[in-house]
């Protein structure tokens, strides 16, 4: 088996080794059992207990209150930006715009609910460059979406907002901090940036939106049926449930969350100061630097040519997918919470190096 690289990529993204290994033992051979995770119906003894206890410790993890329950969704976080207005809009919304995800997410419930959905605030004019700031929403707007993190631009909302409904986009920032779940109506999140493989969407609802819920939504995308059949009212992602479980597991064994968020504040720290003493070498593209994301850090070479050489001799040491989104160039780091801290000790004396020889 060849040397694992450290894998910068933004999703789907590097996991814990301890969770990859115990995740490709279960799929040969499931506690024993002569057949692997995969192969268990849903319907079945081993499944049932998988997602109990995966509920469980996500509840345990996340301080989730009686009040909400803990979903596993298909479709990816997109799904859930139609679905979240088909559940839970009963007049008009708010959202605010940050970047790409959130954007999009406007766009879809637009398409869909026209005039109800509101963009009261963005920061597109500047180029995503930090959350925008300076606005207020409706307390009485059905709901009020955000993005947490914003993956593509390298920005973070610090401090989530007050809304008597607030609906937050978490994917790329799910369990790398404590979360005020108690005080958001919907957190939504794809599990292949910081969670586990692609397939599964973690979903906290607050209960008392399912009386929202019309009855010409579909069952597959209705939360409450969803909540009432415990995810399973089709066929769930069964080996991706069993790996968040896992995951879950690895979370508890670093000492929660709070433990977690202040590894990935020293991770992002290394990038960072290696940029900020680069004396210009390396330019942040977040102009709010207290809004710096913890989960995707990014940053600009004075040109092309100069970015492709930096990703070429990145890989050539052991790191990888550094290549900023396709739309705003650059690169990207993003360093969830499997990238351990010696591979962004590694980036940082990485690009020092590369600055000495380039610069």
């Amino acid at each position: 088996m060849s040397e694992r690289v450290f894998n910068f990529s933004a999703g789907p993204a590097m996991l814990p080794e301890e969770v990859l290994q115990a995740a490709a033992g279960a799929l040969l051979d499931y506690q024993g059992k002569g057949f692997g995770i995969a192969e268990c119906s849903h319907r079945g003894k081993e499944f049932d207990q998988v997602i109990d206890e995966a509920i469980e410790r996500c509840r345990r993890l996340l301080s989730i209150p009686d009040t909400h329950d803990v979903l596993f969704l298909q479709g990816g976080a997109s799904q859930l930006f139609n679905t979240v207005p088909m559940n839970i809009l009963n007049g008009t919304a708010d959202y605010v715009v940050g970047g790409e995800w959130s954007k999009k997410a406007a766009a879809a419930a637009q398409a869909a609910h026209g005039e109800q959905i509101r963009v009261i605030a963005s920061s597109e004019e500047t180029g995503f460059d930090r959350p925008p700031t300076g606005w207020s929403a409706d307390p009485n707007a059905s709901y009020l979406h955000v993005c947490s993190n914003e993956t593509v631009h390298g920005h973070r909302l610090v401090e989530w907002p007050e809304h008597p409904t607030l609906v937050v986009d978490a994917s790329s920032e799910m369990m790398s901090r404590p979360h005020p779940v108690d005080r958001t109506a919907v957190i939504y999140a794809g599990a292949q940036k910081n969670l586990g493989p692609a397939g599964v969407v973690l979903t906290i609802v607050r209960r008392d939106l399912y009386e929202r819920i019309q009855k010409s939504v579909p069952k597959i995308f209705s939360f409450k049926v969803m909540s009432e059949t415990k995810s399973s009212m089709n066929t769930p992602p069964t080996f991706g449930i069993y790996f968040l479980l896992e995951t879950f597991r690895w979370l508890e064994r670093q000492g929660g969350l709070a433990a977690v968020e202040q590894r990935n504040a020293e991770k992002a720290k290394l990038i960072y100061d290696a940029i900020d003493d680069s004396g210009g070498f390396y330019a942040g593209t977040v102009a709010d630097k207290p809004a710096r994301s913890h989960m995707n850090v990014t940053f600009r070479l004075q040109n092309d040519e100069l970015t492709d050489r930096f990703i070429k001799e990145a890989a050539k040491n052991g790191m990888v997918a550094l290549k900023g989104y396709r739309s705003v160039g650059g690169i990207r780091a993003s360093i969830y919470n499997a990238m351990p801290v010696e591979g962004c000790r590694r980036l940082a004396e990485f690009m020092g190096t590369f600055m000495r020889e380039n610069g």
